[in-house]
């Protein structure tokens, strides 16, 4: 059996120690020196029982660390997950992998709720006092500016003010369904095509309400139906901005499993509504090589939320966005791969109920 040191993995030190940090499936080992002379050994194929020409000792470590997942077998289940990863994000090399694998919530993560977030926080307060909400003038002079909501009247698109003021994070929903002919408006805004360009140079472009980078567009809409009204069955679906509609990707999850695919967050599983935001990472890559270009999805994804809360505050729903989720169940639920599709967050949308809801304290943060 030819094995090889495993190439998902960054290393550092922490209080003397060197660590190696297994991203994808989120593991970190202490190396000692023998496992370090095992592991510089190993970084081309070899025979596992190779080693005994270096240093018979030092089979039982190469078996051990074969076990741990720091070498893998040729042919293996981990070499052809590591080859997928390599074929997904080569592209934009370790850095870009590393983040965002290391910080991937799997399948039972734990995530705080608010109220032991509050809890937390009260601490922290009481040890030391939080960084200044603003950056400092440096005692330069200063020119003031007037201070009042901007009036729109003759703007030539007016009423953005109206919408921008009013907008506000909405936990807590009325058991009201939502108008399909709404939620259609909302996805059109998000994701709709708006125009079509074929560019000699770099082709066929789609342009949407919300910028991205390149043009590329790279997020995808998925919906949960829990309560619409219309024509449209509880259910997962996917919008399609090309054919103007949403596909059934599957029935309506269990309350438990939405409940546990959402950071445990049961205010959010009783949204009527959900919105769920992936990437193609793909669309980015071909445009930028650099590693930089992974930053522009989380931009573009900001974009898009924003626009989805605008839009929804301007029809008299309420809205939130939430990041606190398990990715690995949510990837689960809408059928997509996470080595070339990945889980951003979510939006909730709903009529309110009541002006501005407090935070519960089973939200997760």
């Amino acid at each position: 059996m030819r094995v090889r040191v495993a190439e998902h993995a960054v290393l550092y030190w922490d209080d003397g120690r060197l660590v190696w940090d297994d991203y994808l499936h989120q593991q970190q080992f202490a190396l000692t020196e023998d496992s370090s002379r095992v592991l510089w050994w190993f970084g081309e194929w070899r025979e596992l029982r190779s080693i005994e020409r270096f240093d018979a000792a030092l089979v039982p470590i190469a078996e051990r660390l074969l076990e741990a997942g720091l070498l893998i077998a040729e042919g293996s289940d981990r070499h052809e997950r590591q080859n997928e990863l390599k074929n997904r994000w080569g592209v934009w090399g370790p850095p870009a992998a590393y983040y965002h694998f290391a910080t991937r919530a799997r399948s039972g993560s734990r995530i705080l709720t608010a109220g032991e977030d509050k809890a937390r926080t009260r601490e922290k307060v009481g040890a030391s006092p939080a960084p200044p909400p603003f950056k400092p003038t440096a005692g330069r002079p200063l020119i003031a500016l007037r201070k009042q909501r901007p009036s729109d009247a003759g703007w030539p698109h007016p009423r953005l003010m109206d919408a921008l003021w009013r907008r506000r994070s909405t936990r807590a929903y009325l058991d009201k369904p939502v108008a399909l002919d709404d939620l259609a408006g909302i996805l059109t805004a998000a994701g709709g095509i708006i125009a079509f360009r074929d560019d000699p140079e770099f082709g066929h472009n789609v342009f949407k309400a919300s910028p991205s980078a390149g043009a590329r567009d790279p997020i995808e809409i998925y919906l949960y139906a829990g309560n619409v009204e219309g024509g449209l069955e509880p259910a997962i679906y996917h919008f399609s901005p090309s054919a103007h509609g949403v596909t059934r990707m599957g029935d309506a999850p269990s309350p438990e499993r939405l409940v546990s695919a959402l950071g445990g967050q049961a205010w959010l599983a009783a949204a009527p509504v959900l919105l769920i935001y992936t990437a193609m990472i793909e669309r980015s890559q071909w445009r930028y090589e650099a590693a930089r270009a992974y930053r522009d999805i989380s931009l573009g994804l900001g974009h898009v939320s924003q626009t989805v809360l605008l839009t929804a505050t301007a029809m008299g729903l309420g809205a939130v966005f939430a990041t606190a989720v398990r990715d690995e169940e949510l990837e689960e639920l809408v059928g997509c791969d996470h080595m070339s599709e990945i889980v951003l967050g979510v939006t909730a949308l709903g009529h309110p109920r009541g002006p501005t809801p407090s935070i519960p304290d089973d939200t997760v943060l």
